[in-house]
């Protein structure tokens, strides 16, 4: 009986394939990749197991049109199993209507005429405005933007939300019917791959690579908040009450609002919410692009006080990471940040604190370099602790060359024997209250412990910086090859690329304990 039921069961995440198509001219769709690609996930669906009950030789084809993602459904099976009292084949139009347009089962409607039903023009443009535009291998692409509450935005993201739990693990829906205002807070971006139009005549060239959105989250105006974002000059005794937003400078005549309030212009925080490479376009550098653009963006819209993730994964973290480390030494007082030689006796004994402002660099200088690059600060604090390990040379970065600690005879192994102090204080501050609850002989253990961890991947991330420092120098100088007519010969491997992964839940810098975990 068993073995006779298998036979009905098949894995969702097989099942389910995910076609780009454009539509032509003639009957029936060109697809754009010649074989299909599948969701990473389909438990949200499909349940825990992603396994379909009740079909032989099951596909679910999911065709989206390249360009604006309009999509049609067709699901073909050899057998269905007939129903037995109350064991019967899965519904599965019924599990996907809260993840597609409800267009996609209409009746009336077929996989050829849902797509085909519009008029196929090569003049269309994605929603938004064009932000950048790069070349890839050869291969030209863009990235827009658009706000949410733009109908054709909204319709776009609408028709794509289904690759949110396809690839985003735990990523669900959002409710796309709240208030326009609250609309007006997210900003949907869009990669695509744009062919030329001499290889398709009568139809867009815009193919769909990736996309992200993001939130902007009011934030209270403090005094610091409001002078990181240029709200207010400065103030000589730190009082409030003479700030009055530019946006609602007043009519002397009648003492009204010369112009309407508009709250995303009020000091905000941005925070990046899903973020999506399609499976044919990811380990090639695309989400390096999308996250770059969408940082450029925030950094130079003034009222954005913060950058901020929501949920990373491991992937995601990394390459952020890169980016930030890349954009950070870009900047002059970033770059010439280093660590010391010498600290005075007095900042090293038992009882004082670790004299981190004399380490890692004055905390106003930091500070300063923090607000101008809006990253939040744990990032930044990391970020900080890898360059400055990257100043030390690999030779002295052992704990075996630092057994009497400041007094060690090589400038490079104080330098080190300072730079663990650092972190370690970071790593201990950070996890307090769980480290509250152990022994001191534990406790120092552990800090230890993670400290290792994180120089180790401190080291693993700088060297990927390396490397893609070494990948940019040569995507720019094969774009400015391919402008000039005659492109370079790549030299990087793929291996040098971006993991270009979504955004999910994740941590590092976890202390594995017996009690309560510690992250760092």
């Amino acid at each position: 009986m068993a073995e006779e039921l298998e036979k009905w069961l098949v894995s969702s995440n097989e099942a389910l394939n995910i076609n780009l198509v454009r539509p032509t001219s003639k009957s029936g769709n060109l697809r754009v990749f010649e074989e299909p690609f599948h969701p990473t996930f389909t438990y949200p669906i499909f349940g825990e197991d992603e396994t379909i009950f009740g079909y032989i030789d099951l596909e679910l084809n999911l065709d989206f049109r390249a360009n604006d993602l309009k999509l049609s459904l067709d699901i073909q099976y050899e057998e269905k199993w007939k129903p037995i009292g109350h064991t019967k084949a899965m519904d599965l139009k019924e599990m996907l209507k809260d993840y597609l347009p409800e267009y996609v089962f209409d009746a009336a409607n077929t996989s050829a005429d849902t797509i085909e039903s519009d008029v196929i023009d090569s003049s269309w443009k994605p929603p938004g405005k064009l932000l950048h535009s790069y070349l890839l291998h050869g291969k030209q692409f863009e990235i827009w933007s658009a706000c949410l509450a733009d109908p054709a935005a909204k319709e776009i993201f609408r028709r794509m939300q289904i690759f949110i739990p396809f690839y985003i693990e735990g990523g669900t829906c959002q409710n796309l019917d709240d208030q326009d205002w609250t609309m007006e807070r997210w900003t949907l971006f869009l990669v695509y791959e744009v062919t030329p139009l001499k290889k398709l005549p009568g139809t867009s060239p815009y193919t769909i690579a990736g996309f992200s959105t993001s939130y902007r989250l009011w934030i209270f105006p403090t005094l610091e908040i409001l002078r990181a974002t240029g709200s207010i000059t400065d103030t000589s005794n730190g009082n409030l009450t003479s700030y009055t937003p530019p946006q609602l400078a007043t009519n002397p005549e009648t003492f009204r609002y010369a112009e309407p309030y508009n709250p995303l212009s009020a000091p905000s925080r941005e925070r990046i919410s899903q973020f999506v490479i399609l499976p044919p376009y990811q380990s090639q550098s695309h989400g390096t692009h999308l996250y770059n653009t969408m940082f450029t963006l925030f950094v130079s819209t003034p009222n954005i006080y913060e950058i901020t993730v929501e949920d990373p994964n491991e992937a995601f973290d990394d390459m952020r990471d890169y980016c930030d480390m890349l954009y950070l030494r870009t900047l002059p007082a970033f770059a010439s940040l280093s660590l010391p030689t010498a600290l005075p006796a007095s900042t090293l004994q038992k009882d004082a604190d670790i004299p981190t402002d004399l380490i890692l660099g004055p905390e106003e200088t930091l500070t300063a370099l923090r607000r101008a690059a809006k990253i939040s600060p744990r990032q930044f604090a990391r970020l900080v602790e890898m360059h400055l390990l990257s100043t030390i040379p690999p030779l002295h970065r052992s704990t075996a060359r630092i057994t009497r600690k400041e007094k060690s005879g090589h400038e490079n192994d104080r330098r080190y024997y300072f730079w663990r102090l650092a972190l370690k204080e970071r790593l201990y501050r950070h996890n307090a209250d769980q480290l509250a609850q152990m022994e001191q002989s534990e406790r120092i253990e552990k800090v230890e412990e993670t400290a290792k961890g994180v120089e180790a991947d401190y080291t693993r991330l700088l060297e990927g910086v390396e490397k893609r420092a070494k990948w940019a120098k040569v995507q720019e100088a094969n774009g400015s090859a391919a402008h000039g007519g005659k492109r370079k010969k790549r030299v990087v491997d793929e291996e040098d690329e971006d993991d270009d992964e979504d955004v999910v839940g994740g941590a590092r810098e976890v202390i594995a304990a017996k009690r309560p975990k510690v992250a760092g």
